[in-house]
C-alpha cells in the first residue's frame, strides 16, 4: 500500500509513536553487522526500512538491524546503552543531547571523513553548526525545518488587520491580534501566547545579535533579555491579542487548530500535521516579526546522525551514512518523512512533486531562505531542563501570579543550577 506524502510528514515529525522494535537481518559470517536505531512512529519505521532494505540491495555484505521508539523512551534506552558500552553503530541525534554524547567521547568525530567517505557536497552548509562542536563533527542533518507564523489570512482581513509583510515588527503583530480578538472575541483571540516557550524567546533574541546558548555552550543572554521578553508579553495581553491563560493551557492540542485563535508561531514541519485539516487554504505562512535585525530564524535540522565513536565496523557505518543522505532512491523512499530533504538536490526532487499544505511548506522555505541564520551550534546538557522551567516560571507572568521582574530572577536561578553555571 502506497505511503502519501501527508503520512510521511506526519510520521516524520511526530514525537508520539511506537515501542522499541527490531529490525530484519541476521548477523553476517564477516562480521559487517551495524545497528541503526532512531525515534520516530511505526509509519517513519515504514519508510525507514525500506530506505534499509534498499541498502542491503546495493551493499549485500553488510547488515543493519534497526530499533525505533518514540522521542523520551528512545533517550532513555540511549542513555543506558552508551554507559554500558553497547550503543547503536549509527544513530538519529537530537540537538539538546550531541553536546553531552560528544564531550562524554561516545561519538565519532566525522570531520576526517566528509568529502571522502561521506559526501558533503550537495547538503545545506546552514545545517551543519548543529552537529560542530568547535572544529569536530558530530552529527549530520537528515533534514531541514525553520519557524513560521501561520494564520488566518480571511479572519484578519475581515478585523482589519494588517497582514504580515517584510519588515513588520512586534508592534504590528500586537495590533493585528487586538483587532482580531475585538472582531471574534471572546471565543476567538488573535493570537495563541507565545511568550512561556523559549524556542520563540530565541528567535527574538537572535533579531537583536543575541542567542540563547553562545557557540561554546554558554548561556547567551542576561536577567533583563527576559525581563523584556516578557514586558512584551504583558503588553500584548493588555491589549487583548492573547489566547487567556486557561485556552493557552489546554493541552489538547495547540489554540490555533482548534480555532480558538487566529494565528500561532510554530516549526513549519508541523503545519501539515493539524493545521490544513482544519483550515485548508484559508490559512497562510510568514516569517516572524522583527524587533530589529532580520526575522532571527534558524536553518534547523530536525535531527542529525551520528556515529558512534566504539563501533566495530566505522568503514560501514560510514558507508550507510552516506547512503541514507545522497543516494537519490533513498532520497525519493524517505520524502518529506524528517523535514524537508537536507541534501539540495534530493530536494529540488521531492519538493517538485508536493501538493496542499507541503507544497506551501516548501515555498515559504525558498522564500525565507536567503533570510535564515545557520543552525545554532548544539547546547549545552541541562538546556532540555532549562526550556521546561523557562514555561513553568512563564505560567506566572500569564497568569499574573508575578510581574516580569520578579519572575526573571526566579529563572535565572533555575538556569545557574541546570547548567552547573
Amino acid at each position: 500500500m502506497a505511503v502519501s506524502r501527508r503520512t510521511l510528514l506526519r510520521a516524520g515529525l511526530a514525537a508520539a509513536g511506537a515501542s522499541v522494535a527490531a529490525g530484519c537481518g541476521d548477523s553476517g559470517d564477516d562480521g559487517k553487522t551495524l545497528r541503526f536505531a532512531w525515534w520516530g512512529s511505526e509509519e517513519r519505521a515504514t519508510v525507514t526500512q525500506k530506505v534499509v532494505d534498499l541498502f542491503h540491495t546495493r551493499h549485500p555484505d553488510i547488515t543493519i538491524k534497526t530499533t525505533y521508539a518514540a522521542y523520551d523512551p528512545y533517550f532513555q534506552k540511549l542513555a543506558t546503552e552508551m554507559s554500558g558500552g553497547n550503543a547503536p553503530d549509527v544513530l538519529q541525534m537530537g540537538d539538546r543531547y550531541l553536546r553531552e554524547y560528544a564531550e562524554r567521547n561516545t561519538l565519532l568525530d566525522l570531520t576526517p571523513h566528509l568529502g571522502s567517505a561521506i559526501k558533503t557536497a550537495d547538503l545545506e552548509q546552514k545545517l551543519f553548526t548543529a552537529g560542530n562542536i568547535g572544529d569536530k563533527t558530530y552529527g549530520l542533518p537528515m533534514g531541514q525545518t525553520t519557524h513560521v507564523l501561520q494564520y488566518d489570512a480571511e479572519r484578519w482581513s475581515a478585523a482589519g488587520a494588517k497582514l504580515p509583510a517584510d519588515g513588520w515588527t512586534w508592534d504590528d503583530l500586537r495590533e493585528a491580534g487586538a483587532k482580531v480578538s475585538a472582531k471574534f472575541g471572546p471565543k476567538v483571540s488573535g493570537i495563541s501566547d507565545p511568550f512561556g516557550i523559549e524556542d520563540w524567546y530565541g528567535d527574538w533574541l537572535r533579531q537583536q545579535g543575541k542567542d540563547l546558548y553562545t557557540a561554546d555552550g554558554k548561556l547567551g543572554y542576561t536577567e533583563a533579555e527576559v525581563v523584556r521578553w516578557w514586558q512584551l508579553a504583558v503588553a500584548f495581553k493588555g491589549a487583548k491579542a492573547l489566547t487567556p491563560p486557561a485556552v493557552t493551557s489546554n493541552t489538547t492540542g495547540t489554540p490555533f487548530p482548534r480555532k480558538e485563535s487566529t494565528a500561532e508561531f510554530c516549526p513549519d514541519s508541523t503545519v501539515g500535521m493539524t493545521s490544513w485539516d482544519t483550515y485548508g487554504s484559508e490559512f497562510k505562512l510568514s516569517a516572524f516579526p522583527t524587533a530589529g535585525n532580520g526575522i532571527g530564524q534558524v536553518t534547523q535540522p530536525p535531527m542529525m546522525i551520528s556515529v558512534a565513536q566504539r563501533t566495530k565496523n566505522q568503514e560501514a557505518a560510514l558507508t550507510f551514512v552516506d547512503f541514507f543522505l545522497n543516494d537519490p532512491e533513498a532520497g525519493a523512499l524517505l520524502g518529506m518523512s524528517r523535514g524537508l530533504p537536507a541534501n539540495l538536490t534530493i530536494r529540488k526532487s521531492v519538493t517538485g512533486s508536493l501538493t496542499d499544505e507541503w507544497k506551501m511548506v516548501a515555498d515559504y522555505e525558498t522564500l525565507v531562505a536567503p533570510l535564515l541564520l545557520p543552525a545554532p551550534a548544539p547546547p549545552p546538557k541541562g538546556a532540555g531542563v532549562v526550556k521546561t522551567q523557562f514555561q513553568r516560571i512563564y505560567d506566572d507572568v500569564m497568569n499574573a501570579k508575578a510581574t516580569p521582574e520578579q519572575a526573571a530572577p526566579r529563572l535565572m536561578s533555575e538556569i545557574q543550577q541546570a547548567l552547573g553555571a
